[in-house]
Parts: C-alpha cells; sequence; structure tokens
C-alpha cells in the first residue's frame, strides 16, 4: 500500500495553494494531526474545514477520519523520513537507506497519478507520428535524451537537440503529422513555452511530461502525462527525484509502445542491434 506521505507529496503540486500549505503542514506535524479534531486543525492552520474535507478527497482517503488512521499506519513505518534533509556527518548506509526510500516514494506516486488512458493516447500518437521531437531543459533534458535514445533503438524517426535554437530550426519543418514532446518538471520552462508557441503556430501536436498540472502550458498542450515532485533536498544534486519519475513514465511509454507493437519493434531491434555489430566486429 501506498504510503500516505508519498500520495501527499505527489499530488501536492496537482492541488489550490491552500491544500498545498495544508499538506506541508500534515507531513511537518503528523502527530499534532492525528490528535486533531477537523475543527483543530482548521483553526491551528486557519485553513477552512471545507477546504480540508476537499484535501482529503483529493488524495483518496475516506474523509478526514480515514486520512489519521493512515497517518497512524505510515508513522512507524521508516518511508516516512523520505523527505528529511542529509544531515552533516550522515553515515554511508543512513543515506543509501533514505535516497532507496525516496526513489520507491516517487516510483509509487508517479505510479498512481499516471493515467492509463493518456498512455494509450500517446502511444497512438507516437505510432502515427511521421517525425517526434523531443526537448527538455537543464536535467530534464537528460531524460529526453533517454526517450530519443529508447524510442530510436525500436524504429521510431525521434530526435533530440540539446541545443534550443537548433531544437527551433527542427520544429520549423514539422507538419500536423509530426509529435512535439517536451518535459518540464514544475512546467515554467520558458524555452518550453516558446517551443509550444511555435507548435499551436505551426499546427503541430503536443505532448507534456510534468509534475505541475496547473501550470499554463499544461493548459495549452493537447495531452498531459503526470510526472510527480515530492520534493528535494536543498542539495538537489540534479533534481533527483523528478528525474526518475520522468525516466518512469518513459519506460512506462517505450514498454507499453512495445507491447502493442511487439512483432515491429523486435524487427527493428535486431536492425538496430546489426548496425551495431558491424562497429563492434570492425574494432576487433
Amino acid at each position: 500500500m501506498q504510503n500516505i506521505f508519498s500520495i501527499i507529496n505527489g499530488k501536492k503540486a496537482q492541488l489550490p495553494k491552500k491544500e498545498q500549505l495544508l499538506g506541508e503542514y500534515i507531513i511537518a506535524n503528523p502527530e499534532s494531526v492525528i490528535s486533531s479534531s477537523i475543527q483543530k486543525l482548521s483553526k491551528d492552520t486557519g485553513i477552512s474545514t471545507a477546504t480540508i474535507v476537499r484535501f482529503c478527497r483529493e488524495i483518496g482517503t475516506n474523509g478526514f477520519g480515514d486520512l489519521k488512521l493512515q497517518l497512524v499506519a505510515a508513522r512507524s513505518s521508516a518511508s516516512n523520513n523520505d523527505y528529511h534533509e542529509f544531515d552533516a556527518g550522515e553515515g554511508i548506509a543512513a543515506i543509501k537507506n533514505t535516497m532507496a526510500a525516496r526513489f520507491k516514494s516517487v516510483i509509487e506516486a508517479t505510479q498512481g497519478g499516471l493515467n492509463d488512458p493518456s498512455v494509450e493516447k500517446a502511444i497512438q500518437k507516437i505510432n502515427t507520428s511521421a517525425s517526434i521531437l523531443v526537448y527538455g531543459a537543464a536535467a530534464s533534458g537528460l531524460v529526453a535524451n533517454d526517450m530519443c535514445q529508447k524510442f530510436m533503438r525500436i524504429g521510431k524517426n525521434i530526435s533530440y537537440m540539446p541545443d534550443f535554437h537548433v531544437t527551433l530550426a527542427k520544429l520549423a519543418s514539422f507538419t500536423v503529422n509530426d509529435l512535439l514532446v517536451l518535459i518540464s518538471n514544475d512546467g515554467k520552462t520558458t524555452e518550453i513555452s516558446d517551443l509550444l508557441k511555435v507548435a499551436d503556430e505551426f499546427g503541430i501536436p503536443t505532448l507534456l511530461l510534468t509534475a505541475n498540472p496547473r501550470a499554463s502550458i499544461a493548459k495549452k498542450v493537447d495531452l498531459v502525462l503526470l510526472t510527480q515532485d515530492i520534493g528535494e533536498p536543498a542539495i538537489r544534486s540534479g533534481a533527483t527525484t523528478s528525474l526518475i519519475s520522468q525516466l518512469f513514465v518513459v519506460d512506462v511509454l517505450v514498454f507499453s509502445y512495445l507491447s502493442t507493437h511487439t512483432d515491429e519493434v523486435l524487427k527493428n531491434l535486431k536492425k538496430s542491434n546489426q548496425a551495431t555489430d558491424i562497429h563492434k566486429n570492425k574494432r576487433k
């Protein structure tokens, strides 16, 4: 069963501001919430009881009482320490445990938040698109490159260029028969917004991977696949957990495509392997 702390952190970006603040308060003060009535929690947080009830519904619990029960269950779990920042002098074993717990939490949250019909629509669009261009800035660029390499190996005409201006030039040749895939954790990346404007001008279909479905660009694309952001330590080291979430979604896309186009994928993989074998044999 998914930990309630993972659920709250995974859902936060999707919630209105007051519900985000409530989620942060609950994570920081689980003991206080467990012993509170809904009226007392409302008084302590300055958030109305109606908003608390709505928050409970949004995160999938059966009301405030069920939320408290899930907090009690999670209290004794080691994973409720997923979100503490690393302490100075912390040992390697403790760091490994914390990182493993964080990765488990973000994968659980991503799995729960990823909409199956949306994945199916994305697979259909990937299959029918003549060409695919994928772009992510900074850390999301690593995920864009990963997606490009994986779909290229199974026969898709897909490209990724880290240079933004080269990406714009490539996009200029795209049509309604192609697809632009954008990756942005917070949905506020300037380059992503500018690419979307070009795609809209040229009528190019768009797919967005983001942890912020309330971002303005999420309302402008044709399809959104939800990733998760469960928060990062102060030393973010490349936005680790958000990258894990994005990579998880990419792999779901790849293997879902493989599942529905197995014969074609295996044929293309064989050709890809033959091409690399020529290079390997030449070096021997």
